[in-house]
Formats: C-alpha cells, structure tokens, sequence
C-alpha cells in the first residue's frame, strides 16, 4: 500500500483505508497537517496533473508515510 506515486483512484482509496485504519479521515489529516482536502482529491486521482498538484500530491505522501 502507497508504495507507487502514480496518480489514480486506487492511490486514494489506499490512503483513505490507510488513515481510517489510524484512527482519522482524510479531511481530519488534511486538516491537522494544513493541506486543502479538494486539492489532495483532485492531485491524488490525477485530476489534476500540473506541476504544483504534483509537487502537492509527493508532499502529502510523504506526510502520510512519515506519520505512520
């Protein structure tokens, strides 16, 4: 689980169980940690593919590894 950074639905349903798992949501972690929820959505699943949704999407990966 979160070991490839390619965007996709996939991607988000693995954080999502990942941090349900933890105890918290999505929001809740967006939250505490100062990210905007619909901006991971949307850089998560590839919606949006420029280089700050990208940068976006590393930086809360990242997050979330480093809080397991």
């Amino acid at each position: 689980m979160l070991h490839v950074d390619t965007p996709s639905d996939d991607l988000l349903k693995d954080v999502r169980a990942l941090l349900v798992k933890r105890g918290t949501s999505l929001a809740a972690f967006c939250r505490d940690h100062g990210f905007v929820r619909q901006a991971v959505t949307l850089a998560v699943t590839g919606q949006r593919k420029g280089p700050k949704s990208r940068a976006l999407m590393v930086q809360f990966l990242a997050k979330v590894r480093e809080a397991a």
